[in-house]
């Protein structure tokens, strides 16, 4: 791994520099000024609106880029630039918790989860995100499983357009097919098909409409909804029959106020099949402790698992451990599914 993150150093600290020699040029912040970046490397110019950036900050731009060899990097060294690059303007724009960018390695495991709950057998899959804000847990599953599943259809939703912007340039540099849509996923969703699978790190908090909230089984009595509720449901209606979701959540998600109501919901629409606690390690910032949560929409070939698959998920830089939980699944998915 430090020898992979050893070869992108360089282009890394590159494009941070173009990053914030466009930032100032433009005033603005650094996640605007990457996502400009990003689509100034991918279309070989430097975009200018309205006389700004000026011409001596053009010129020096388009020298930066012309040394920049991001074209010869990997696709995976391309993901890992890009999650970088995304870390570092966590680090420059210090964004509240729910406008932060999944780690890798949850996507990762995501993905492992997958293959394990789908098989290796079918050749297309469709996923979408609802709250996929910068991209970087669609992009991360959509890497891991494109050689398993071929055919593979990924779509985002996200109400902030300016996360949206950055999702689309950062899927043009890794030159993938990334189908993102501007909406409220607690809105009927704007997707011509219903996907296979749906993944989300759920923001947490309170969702204001509450004229909209109030269509939902899991709004409150008084009050603002939870949004990470909405969003369950909305996600479940999402799928087919016996179709999948995996999200994350707050570890305490079924002893919070309003579990009662969230229990007595799942019940009724889904089967919880894996509640996977992640380790501290998983995160940069001290997050809140976080879990991974898989439920099965009930109808067609769904079936509760004879036994919920309940663990604590290892450090996963560890990979002995990740190797022995990852045939812990298996061995319980061929048992229970």
């Amino acid at each position: 791994m430090a020898t992979h993150l050893n070869d992108i150093k360089g282009i890394y600290q590159q494009i941070d520099e173009a990053v914030n020699l466009l930032q100032s040029a433009l005033n603005t912040d650094y996640l605007t000024a990457l996502s400009e970046t990003l689509a100034n490397l991918v279309q070989k110019t430097v975009h200018v609106e309205n006389e700004a950036p000026n011409h001596e900050t053009v010129t020096k731009l388009q020298q930066l880029y012309r040394e920049i060899q991001w074209t010869k990097l990997t696709a995976e060294q391309r993901l890992s630039l890009g999650q970088l690059l995304v870390f570092r303007r966590q680090q420059v724009d210090k964004p509240q918790a729910n406008f932060q960018a999944t780690p890798s390695a949850v996507g990762i495991l995501i993905s492992l989860v997958t293959t394990i709950i789908l098989g290796r057998e079918r050749t297309s899959l469709q996923i979408t995100d609802p709250v996929v804000g910068t991209g970087s847990l669609l992009l991360t599953v959509g890497q891991q499983l494109r050689q398993t599943y071929p055919e593979l259809t990924l779509t985002g939703l996200d109400n902030n357009d300016e996360l949206l912007s950055l999702a689309a340039s950062w899927a043009d540099f890794l030159d993938d097919s990334l189908t993102l849509v501007h909406q409220d996923a607690i809105t009927p969703w704007l997707t011509e098909q219903k996907p296979d699978l749906v993944i989300a790190d759920l923001p947490v908090g309170y969702y204001p409409v509450d004229s909209r909230a109030a269509e939902f089984e899991l709004h409150a009595k008084s009050g603002h909804s939870f949004a990470h509720y909405l969003l369950l449901e909305q996600s479940i209606e999402a799928l087919p029959n016996d179709g999948w979701g995996i999200f994350m959540v707050p570890a305490n998600l079924f002893e919070s106020t309003g579990a009662v109501e969230l229990l007595h919901w799942l019940t009724k629409h889904a089967f919880l099949q894996m509640s996977l606690s992640l380790p501290t390690t998983a995160f940069q910032n001290g997050a809140a402790d976080k879990a991974i949560i898989v439920l099965q929409k009930h109808g067609g070939r769904a079936k509760q698992a004879k036994e919920v698959l309940i663990a604590n998920v290892p450090d996963m830089n560890q990979i002995d451990a990740m190797r022995r939980f990852s045939q812990q699944m298996q061995l319980w998915a061929t048992e229970n599914l």
